[in-house]
């Protein structure tokens, strides 16, 4: 019995059966589907992580630089250069990417359904991080230091402003637990008043920093936005509609079964 038991379990994650189907708990909010999941996490992490080690050969430095070339909006984060906002920013990020896995973990206490919700943030984080040096590698826009830091000017890790990295994973990350604490929960503002506070928070360290301009973190939390949101979405299981059968009805002709919740 026991052996059937783990037989069937290996066949469900080799055929990509949702875990929280097997676990046919009603806590489930996501299907995921594991090798295809798997598959986009890994693709993304290489994305975003790759380009990195290959900087000194994709980033040409471009400084020094005028101040008078950067646009009003922006040009008053020239200047900036605290660390302390620095620091702060990234331990905030770091904690972003930590708390929501251990809090949905200590709000739910059942593995398979929990580890759904993993899929489905680290999806997020790992799509959102590619799309972040996808950005970055492209643009080398220089960072507000480079202009008055003749230093900092000459390395390539400050020709990655734009966007914001920072913020864009606040952001995502805090999107993606406030739309898995909507569809379970049914908490409404409340995810993304928190969402907004400490992103923002990020947002303006980052500038404060000198790392960042305005556009660069206003950017960021928009795409981090979009992201996190947009993949637990499309793995909602209330968001979907499926033709499960096309058969005969007795008595009426033909007719298509539908599953699902819209």
């Amino acid at each position: 019995m026991r052996r059937a038991f783990w037989f069937g379990v290996m066949f469900a994650i080799a055929s990509g059966t949702p875990l929280a189907a097997r676990a046919e708990d009603p806590a489930a909010v996501y299907d995921v589907n594991l090798p295809v999941d798997l598959t986009v996490i890994g693709a993304g992490a290489l994305g975003g992580i790759v380009p990195y080690a290959l900087a000194s050969r994709l980033i040409h430095p471009s400084c020094p630089c005028s101040p008078g070339s950067v646009n009003a909006f922006d040009r008053g984060a020239i200047g900036n250069a605290s660390d302390v906002a620095d620091w702060v920013s990234t331990a905030t990020v770091a904690l972003t990417l930590a708390v929501p896995p251990l809090a949905d973990w200590l709000a739910l206490r059942r593995r398979r359904v929990w580890l759904d919700d993993m899929v489905v943030f680290a999806e997020a984080v790992s799509v959102n991080g590619a799309l972040v040096t996808l950005s970055k590698y492209t643009v080398q826009r220089p960072i507000p230091r480079a202009y008055t830091d003749p230093a900092m000017a000459a390395s390539v890790r400050s020709y990655r402003s734009f966007y914001s990295g920072h913020a864009s994973f606040a952001f995502g990350a805090l999107s993606a637990a406030a739309v898995t604490a909507n569809l379970r929960y049914g908490l409404t503002w409340e995810p993304w008043a928190v969402t907004l506070l400490i992103g923002g928070s990020v947002a303006v360290e980052r500038v404060v920093a000198g790392y960042h301009f305005p556009t660069d973190v206003l950017v960021g939390a928009a795409a981090g936005t979009l992201v996190g949101a947009a993949v637990p979405l499309l793995h909602a299981r209330r968001w979907r509609v499926r033709v499960m059968a096309f058969r005969p009805q007795v008595g009426s002709g033909a007719g298509i079964a539908f599953a699902g919740l819209l």
